[in-house]
């Protein structure tokens, strides 16, 4: 009788040790970290798709361990910036979000990719944007093995273009058909700024804001003045106008025109030329 207690105590003992055993060689430790793609810098609020940053992850000694990782980030899944904060999102073949900032990841073949990606439509001034994740990994026994840190630094470039819509946006040439001495022309294009910055938009007429006979040139010109969303634009010499980037990405810019006090002007036809450029500033 004796005997055998003794024989099943010895045996759990024994048991135990091994068990304990095994679980002290798991020495697995995070490996590389790896860039696989990134196209965040060129990210705009127009584009149809989001955009991106893929890492690759691996774990090395990794000889008889179940493991898992925790991705958590410091500014809870926003990129910091000057302007504005970003929110992104964490996502791989194979994960387990338990809050909004923790992302839990399983490995497969001692490695795992993840993806942190900016919805697309989510409005982003250009500027340097950072955030530090820190990742720890665990063995099946949520025993803490290694951790690292390491930042995610993003410059999201300026992107500003300039197009005409509505009335004659399929021509750069405005035919206000007959001149009216004091006529007021409301029937011209509209500008369309898209943006992802601060811009500057300048205004200038190669003949300083006068419409000029094409044969007689400034022996009969006739005076105009052109307003861009009601306010009266400088044409004495380049006129300049800033525009505030506050979560807006698009500028609809109204022109309108109107021609001076006249009489007794020669027959024919008059024109001036208008230059419009956009560019960001500060960048």
């Amino acid at each position: 009788m004796y005997t055998k207690k003794l024989s099943l105590w010895v045996a759990g003992v024994v048991f135990l040790g091994l068990s304990q055993m095994t679980y002290a060689n798991c020495n697995a430790k995070i490996g590389a970290i790896k860039h696989l793609f990134d196209d965040f810098e060129n990210y705009h609020a127009q584009q149809a798709n989001d955009a991106k940053k893929r890492l690759h992850i691996s774990v090395r000694d990794t000889q008889d361990c179940q493991l898992y990782m925790v991705l958590t980030s410091k500014n809870q899944n926003r990129l910091k910036g000057q302007f504005q904060e970003i929110p992104y999102y964490v996502r791989s073949d194979i994960q387990q979000t338990i809050s909004s900032s923790v992302t839990r990841l399983n490995l497969v073949n001692s490695s795992v990719d993840i993806e942190l990606f900016i919805p697309a439509g989510t409005p982003v001034k250009a500027g340097s944007y950072s955030d530090r994740l820190e990742l720890k990994l665990y063995d099946s026994n949520s025993t803490l093995l290694d951790e690292r840190e390491f930042e995610i630094k993003e410059n999201i470039l300026p992107r500003t273009s300039l197009s005409v819509v509505g009335y004659s946006s399929s021509s750069n040439v405005i035919n206000l058909g007959e001149l009216v001495s004091g006529r007021e022309y409301t029937m011209l294009p509209t500008f369309k700024v898209v943006t992802n910055a601060d811009v500057q938009l300048s205004v200038n007429s190669e003949n300083r804001g006068r419409l000029i006979h094409s044969l007689y040139k400034n022996k009969y010109a006739i005076d105009y003045s052109l307003h861009i969303d009601g306010d009266r634009v400088n044409l004495l010499g380049e006129s300049k106008r800033k525009f505030s980037y506050k979560g807006q990405t698009v500028f609809l810019l109204k022109l309108g025109m109107q021609l001076g006090e006249f009489q007794r002007k020669a027959a024919g036809e008059y024109s001036d030329t208008i230059r419009f450029h956009v560019a960001p500033l500060n960048y």
